[in-house]
């Protein structure tokens, strides 16, 4: 069987000659920020997330709903003699550890705890722009230029969802796994402990043997630690409770799957069907044809796990795994898990940004890694409008119902046409490799 190793991915272009041209080509930053690379980055951030903040406070305020939900969940910790057995059921046990500090350092006060909560994320996100700033060469690459407008068109749901940490944990594992692959199973581990879905990265870090080693050992030794902390403060019961509420939840309206009847509700918004707020605190159908549905999503799930493990079989067996193509099958898997499942939420779109800004600093300017980029942002705009915006009258059944379920649908035909380009991609470089023009380092 032929061996493989991470090899960096020969590019079409010269990166120092075109990766900033590029990137302000494509956004057409103004003149006055074109001098100073670090000024103007650190200006960019600030102003655009100024920008994020202001949203939430002006005509976004829904968005704190999440964080109001946590400090009530919290408060019963410290007042009403409640367990962690019984509290943030649906998530894993060290999500305690990215709200607690800021409950206490907030002394159990709701808006204190709010403005923390935020500011925790502002600071998770500010680190992860500097990351793609210090390891694109310091400068303002198409990458960062990509994750200062992305974070935005999301919205202030970004920073009233804790999604934001495992999006960016998963980003940094990408980053780490060249020079620091321990790191990296570290990252992975940590992300794996607070969503659950970056676990499914593991398995694609392992391509490469020569660090194989090194990130199985820091993924094993972090899951391991964490795991039996959960285990010795919950039991068993709460270790697998986040696995029992994902199966037990319904058919979320903002899912692919639920798609087809999103479009029927919309000629007939005061018809059968309604979204009422379930036990999972999600929007979820009721009405005629929604368990057929949930029967497609779960083929549909099995069918991705086939074609994720097709993907990765055809990446193992090519001559040299490159860079690319790890990067490529990260993005794939993450945007495939998301449009097969039955619960697509707003926050979720956050989780293809992490890897994806990353790959574009080991791509800089790749037109297949431009165009994803594109696509995202536009995927990342809808869903804002999406949510919190439109999302009142697309729940209720009210007008505009009809514009803010194509909309919905809009985003989604876009998220499927993005999975099905990243799994383009990781097929053609793998077959690339075979080629006898494929560079290897061997």
């Amino acid at each position: 069987m032929p061996t493989t190793e991470l090899a960096p991915a020969p590019s079409d272009v010269d990166p120092s000659l075109r990766g900033r041209r590029t990137a302000r080509r494509w956004f057409a930053l103004p003149a006055e920020l074109s001098g100073d690379d670090t000024k103007s980055t650190v200006f960019a951030w600030l102003i655009s997330r100024a920008l994020t903040l202001t949203l939430m406070v002006s005509i976004e305020p829904s968005v704190v709903g999440d964080v109001s939900y946590y400090s009530r969940s919290l408060r019963p910790l410290f007042f009403n003699g409640a367990g962690i057995r019984e509290t943030f059921q649906e998530y894993p046990l060290p999500v305690f550890g990215v709200m607690l500090p800021q409950f206490l350092l907030g002394l159990a006060n709701p808006v204190a705890f709010t403005v923390l909560f935020a500011l925790s994320m502002l600071a998770a996100d500010g680190v992860f722009t500097w990351l793609l700033w210090r390891t694109s060469g310091r400068r303002r690459s198409e990458a960062v230029t990509f994750w200062l407008w992305f974070v935005p068109l999301i919205g202030p749901t970004a920073y009233f969802r804790f999604d934001l940490v495992p999006a960016v944990l998963a980003g940094g594992a990408v980053l780490a796994l060249m020079r620091r692959p321990a790191l990296c199973g570290v990252l992975t581990a940590i992300g794996a402990a607070l969503k659950l879905w970056p676990a499914i990265m593991l398995p694609i870090f392992l391509l490469g043997p020569t660090n194989r080693r090194r990130v199985l050992g820091g993924f094993l030794a972090t899951g391991g630690a964490l795991a039996l902390a959960s285990l010795l403060a919950g039991g068993v019961e709460r270790l697998m409770s986040p696995l029992q509420w994902q199966a037990n939840r319904g058919l979320q309206i903002e899912s692919v799957p639920a798609g087809p009847l999103m479009l029927v509700r919309m000629f007939d918004p005061k018809g059968p069907w309604d979204a009422p707020l379930s036990l999972y605190k999600a929007r979820e159908l009721t009405g005629p044809g929604v368990s057929a549905f949930l029967t497609v999503s779960t083929i549909l799930m099995i069918a991705s796990v086939a074609l994720l493990v097709v993907l990765w079989n055809r990446a193992r067996l090519a001559p040299t795994v490159t860079v690319e193509i790890v990067g490529w099958l990260l993005v794939a898997t993450a945007a495939v898990a998301t449009i097969t499942n039955k619960v697509l939420s707003p926050q979720y779109i956050l989780w293809l940004g992490g890897p994806l800004a990353a790959l574009a600093v080991r791509q800089m300017g790749d037109r297949h890694v431009r165009r994803a980029m594109r696509l995202l942002l536009a995927i990342a705009l809808l869903t804002q409008v999406n949510y919190p915006l439109l999302y009142p009258w697309l729940v209720n059944g009210n007008f505009p119902v009809q514009f803010g379920t194509l909309v919905l649908e809009t985003r989604n035909v876009l998220l499927v046409i993005f999975a099905w380009q990243a799994c383009k991609r990781v097929w053609v470089l793998a077959q690339r490799s075979r080629s006898p023009d494929a560079v290897s380092t061997r």
